[in-house]
């Protein structure tokens, strides 16, 4: 059984979730989720009183059944903050950072996998939009454009949130 959690945050954090969404397509409830689970040790940063002046909003996603137990801990070992301040405070933390290092906390393993494939130079099938291609990822960069992660592959660049390495 899944539960219901409703958080009132700052409009910037809708905004930085909308835009992940959208670029990383995936659903609401995984990456919120995810952003409880990775980010909840960073929390403590108080950016809810500093963000007085931005407009709030309802925040409402279901708690996958592995997070259910961990969001309990997290709120019994918080006793000075409730769970709406602790919960707020996770996810300022999440949408105050670059682009790039939310996905980096996002998908750490991912990234590892393919900064070590770099360092072996090992070659690769990776699922792409164009389809499965063959090669060496030369090197990760960040996008000017947008801030999120791409490689270089076969002198092609690709988003790191829209491949998937096959082997």
């Amino acid at each position: 059984m899944k539960s219901k959690v409703r958080i009132l945050v700052p409009v910037i954090v809708l905004e930085s979730l909308e835009a992940d969404l959208n670029f990383f397509g995936v659903l609401k409830e995984r990456i919120c989720n995810d952003i409880l689970l990775k980010f909840s040790l960073k929390y403590r940063s108080n950016y809810q009183y500093e963000m007085f002046f931005d407009e709030k909003e309802y925040l409402q996603f279901n708690l996958n059944k592995a997070n259910q137990r961990y969001y309990l801990e997290l709120i019994e070992t918080n006793k000075d903050l409730n769970a709406s301040e602790i919960l707020r405070e996770i996810f300022l933390t999440y949408a105050l950072l670059h682009p790039a290092l939310r996905e980096l906390y996002l998908y750490r393993e991912k990234i590892s996998f393919i900064a070590n494939s770099i360092k072996e130079f090992r070659h690769l099938r990776i699922d792409t939009e164009k389809g499965v291609i063959e090669g060496r990822i030369e090197k990760i960069f960040r996008c000017k454009k947008n801030g999120y992660l791409k490689v270089l592959v076969n002198k092609e660049e690709f988003y790191v949130a829209k491949i998937r390495v096959i082997s």
